[in-house]
């Protein structure tokens, strides 16, 4: 009877069928880099996040009402954007504070003002995402005015609704000051090199999260274990130092570099991957982290002699 001869995988096809560790690494790496943003918390792929609003300054056009008899004043405007949510959904109604911390303009007379005649109106720049101008206004409200003294700080407010999901930005705009006091007199200030700079940044989603912007790509898709990988990220906090890690599955390994985001909030870091678990494939695989298989030499081929005896064996 014939016996059923059991062949075994040829050696070359047993390395086909193991994958290469640097291709595995590489590509793993593209997938579940992490980052770290601030606070030191390790997370997933970053979400890009409202920033705190800041003060800004810009030249402003101030006109005096003409009984004053003074020419345009051209001065420099301190201000403030706030919310009542930094983290809105589209449809949502977003409020809007407009702070003018130091205006540039004065009172034009010499006669004192006295307090709560002054009643400021404004626009605040929308843009990013969606683009609008918000119309604010405040109360008739202040402190006592001396003649030619400064005018007091002073806050308007106004709201928008949400209209597409993504980075807003928030700008200082023109505004206006009215006093009614003996008679009504205005005062418009505008900017003098639209739009004012950046005051307040929110981010909107559609309801399904926040939106990540921010981006890392890697300067190879391949290469050996224990090789630098150039690491470029766009669109993180400025100034924000970045962590990167491999990842194995849902968990980051011990393959770990930092970075510094730069003014625009872009970095370029290198990240060099030593340890055995990063990596998909990496924890079914028994490869020492550099390492390949090492082929076996083949088997010598048998002489035409040698080849018919074992036939004939075989038969018997």
């Amino acid at each position: 009877m014939r016996q059923a001869i059991r062949r075994s995988d040829s050696p070359g096809s047993r390395r086909r069928d193991r994958p290469d560790r640097g291709r595995r690494w590489a590509a793993a790496l593209g997938v579940g880099a992490l980052v770290v943003t601030g606070g030191g918390l390790l997370a997933g792929p970053a979400q890009a996040s409202a920033t705190a609003s800041v003060a800004v300054d810009f030249p402003t056009h101030c006109i005096p009402p003409a009984i004053a008899g003074i020419p345009p004043i051209d001065g420099t405007t301190s201000a403030e954007i706030t919310v009542d949510n930094a983290a809105p959904k589209v449809g949502d109604t977003v409020t809007v504070t407009y702070t003018v911390v130091k205006p540039a303009a004065s009172n034009p007379v010499d006669l004192a003002l006295p307090a709560d005649i002054m009643t400021p109106t404004g626009k605040v720049t929308v843009g990013g995402a969606q683009s609008a101008d918000v119309t604010v206004a405040g109360p008739k409200k202040n402190e006592p005015v001396p003649g030619k003294g400064d005018f007091p700080s002073f806050s308007m407010t106004g709201t928008f609704t949400v209209t597409a999901p993504g980075e807003i930005t928030l700008s200082p705009g023109d505004y206006n000051i009215h006093t009614g006091y003996i008679m009504e007199l205005d005062t418009p200030c505008t900017v003098t090199d639209p739009p004012a700079p950046v005051s307040q940044t929110i981010i909107a989603t559609d309801g399904g999260g926040q939106v990540n912007e921010r981006a890392i790509q890697l300067g190879t898709a391949s290469g050996a274990a224990g090789e630098p990988v150039t690491v470029t990220g766009s669109k993180f906090t400025a100034g924000a130092s970045v962590t990167l890690a491999g990842r194995a599955g849902d968990a980051g390994t011990g393959d770990t570099a930092t970075a510094t985001a730069d003014g625009s909030g872009g970095f370029t870091g290198q990240l060099t991957v030593t340890d055995p678990a990063t990596g998909p494939a990496s924890s079914r695989s028994k490869e020492r982290a550099g390492t390949r298989p090492r082929a076996r030499a083949p088997r010598p081929t048998p002489s035409p002699q040698a080849a018919a005896r074992s036939r004939t064996a075989a038969r018997s």
